[in-house]
């Protein structure tokens, strides 16, 4: 509407130029051709907003029945331990530090100073600026981060059925993608800075690869039960640095005023 408004304003107020000009091929075809653009930018904007209340709509059915599934979603959850060793060993290699590990003392009682060590080139940002998202837009929660069964759980788990769209929660670079990492099935792991990353495991189906470029919202996998789980769920992760943190730390509060999440995501946490 601001185009069209626009375009009628500039041609209006150009009455004397409309006369001078009005019998010239190419002023006909210059007034056309912005009456198309705006014709395009209309059209485009209408269809934008169309499919994101669709979008928001089928969500929010998706949500409707996972709530009336609750007490079954609650069951899937890890069915074990998730290899430590591998997520680590995939977060060092692409250079992110390890966080806290003393250094051990050199002969004469003298510190060993830490190695020094590029980290591979990427093109993530020192520190990442932009907002974050939830990686689903419609789930139950089904088990918390922190302590369980005797030991840190190290991210959330969400369930929800197979093919539950996944997505990343901000702009970043795929370091892993594979099914590689013991205990967490089809896991994408996904970079955000110098220090912060992504984990969502346990895919139907991963929809990125090692190495891609991405931004927030992109679709990184379908929600799935491979690896150690009792059901379809995503087991969710951030970190910082090595260091496994609270998602409902790190991301927006389940609050309605909170915009950036649809709706439906925003309703399943404050139910739960």
């Amino acid at each position: 509407m601001a185009a069209a408004a626009l375009v009628g304003v500039y041609f209006a107020g150009c009455a004397t130029v409309d006369q001078k000009y009005g019998d010239e091929a190419w002023y006909q075809k210059s007034k056309q051709a912005s009456a198309k653009a705006v014709e395009v930018t209309q059209t485009t904007a209408s269809k934008a907003a169309e499919l994101t209340a669709t979008t928001a709509s089928k969500a929010y059915a998706r949500m409707q029945q996972y709530l009336a599934e609750k007490d079954v979603l609650k069951t899937f959850y890890d069915a074990g331990e998730h290899s430590e060793t591998a997520v680590l060993s995939v977060l060092h290699k692409s250079g992110i530090a390890k966080q806290g590990a003393p250094h051990a003392p050199a002969p004469g009682g003298q510190t060993r100073p830490p190695k020094q060590s590029l980290p591979p080139l990427t093109t993530v940002p020192e520190q990442y600026s932009g907002a974050m998202r939830w990686p689903l837009d419609a789930y139950i929660v089904s088990s918390e981060y922190g302590e369980r069964w005797g030991k840190l759980h190290k991210g959330m788990d969400m369930a929800a059925h197979v093919g539950e769209p996944v997505y990343a929660i901000a702009d970043g670079e795929v370091i892993y993608a594979g099914d590689g990492l013991t205990g967490y099935g089809n896991v994408v792991i996904v970079r955000h800075d110098r220090k912060t990353t992504s984990l969502y495991a346990h895919n139907s189906e991963l929809k990125v690869k090692q190495g891609d470029q991405i931004a927030k919202g992109a679709l990184v996998a379908l929600l799935g039960n491979t690896g150690h789980s009792t059901g379809p769920h995503v087991h969710f992760e951030i970190r910082d640095g090595d260091v496994a943190v609270n998602p409902r730390n790190v991301l927006p509060k389940s609050k309605l005023g909170v915009l950036d999440e649809p709706a439906a995501a925003v309703l399943a946490r404050t139910l739960h």
